[in-house]
């Protein structure tokens, strides 16, 4: 869990497991304290641990992922690394309420709305591939407009 810290960015190296979310989350409120972001907070680590499940899951066991938060001059980037080449794809959901199934049959069916979250809250999402396997996934949040 390698940590690298500048003036303007965090990044973190982790092994890929679930609890891995957990780690990232607290980076991100962490750091954005510390900036005195503290209004982001709630929506930085809600993306972050969209980002960082996902990363997870198309993960292997062992493998490394990286979170990165950054300050630029219009917003906060968050990005995740992971080792495949797979495009995370943002299913066309409707996220209420009346549209999620709690019964326990259906419980684990409630997935891939991660992407949908992370693009509501961002004002900005890409993704970046890196050869030769691997890509970042990242969302930016605007710092202007909510102070």
């Amino acid at each position: 869990m390698a940590l690298l810290k500048t003036k303007t960015g965090v990044s973190r190296q982790f092994v890929a497991s679930p609890a891995v979310s957990g780690l990232a989350r607290d980076q991100v409120s962490g750091v954005l304290r510390e900036w005195e972001l503290q209004f982001l907070v709630s929506d930085a680590v809600l993306v972050m641990g969209e980002l960082v499940a996902n990363a997870v899951k198309v993960s292997g066991r062992g493998d490394a992922i990286k979170v990165y938060v950054g300050l630029r001059a219009v917003g906060v980037v968050l990005g995740v690394w992971d080792g495949s080449d797979e495009r995370p794809v943002a299913r066309n959901v409707e996220i209420s309420l009346d549209t999620l199934d709690l019964s326990e049959e259906n419980f684990d069916d409630n997935g891939g709305r991660g992407l949908a979250i992370v693009e509501a809250l961002a004002w900005r999402c890409w993704t970046d591939p890196t050869p030769p396997h691997g890509k970042w996934v990242c969302a930016a949040l605007r710092t202007e407009a909510r102070r």
